[in-house]
């Protein structure tokens, strides 16, 4: 090897360890994880990352706080969203038999107007459902309305 490209070859991989890879991309995020679930805790929220977007230079995400509080004010807003939607209950919180076994409904997304309903799998993996195939896969609204009536007569918020 000629002694010119063993100088360009050192050049680059002294280089590289600089840049954004997916491996320094996968320990930053560690780190700041770490860091997140002491405040999660604290503040009594939830914090998740969305798709991340990278490349040699930098590297960007969003992050999504969600309360984990269980009041009146937190569940009307998911009545008032759900019911816009076309649902007669607040469906967060119920679960489904998915294509991928049991699938528990974790978040609407009210702007995308053809698959608004997010559920995630046993696994962690999310799917992303139309509000007629949630109906169809729950049972339909009186099924809907009898599990969460049953779940207030009981106390399982």
């Amino acid at each position: 090897m000629p002694i010119f490209l063993y100088r360009h070859f050192l050049y680059i991989c002294r280089k590289k360890k600089d840049m954004i890879t997916d491996s320094k991309i996968n320990t930053i995020q560690a780190k700041i994880k770490a860091t997140i679930a002491k405040i999660e805790k604290e503040e009594n929220v939830s914090i998740s990352f969305s798709s991340i977007k990278y490349n040699s230079a930098y590297y960007s995400t969003s992050m999504k706080v969600c309360t984990t509080e269980k009041n009146e004010k937190v569940n009307s807003i998911y009545e008032s969203i759900c019911s816009r939607l076309g649902f007669t209950q607040n469906i967060i919180g119920m679960t489904f038999q998915g294509n991928n076994g049991e699938m528990i409904i974790t978040d609407i997304k009210t702007k995308n107007r053809k698959y608004p309903v997010i559920a995630q799998a046993k696994n962690g993996t999310s799917y992303k459902y139309s509000v007629d195939s949630i109906k169809r896969l729950i049972g339909g609204d009186k099924l809907i309305n009898r599990n969460a009536n049953l779940n207030k007569l009981l106390g399982n918020d």
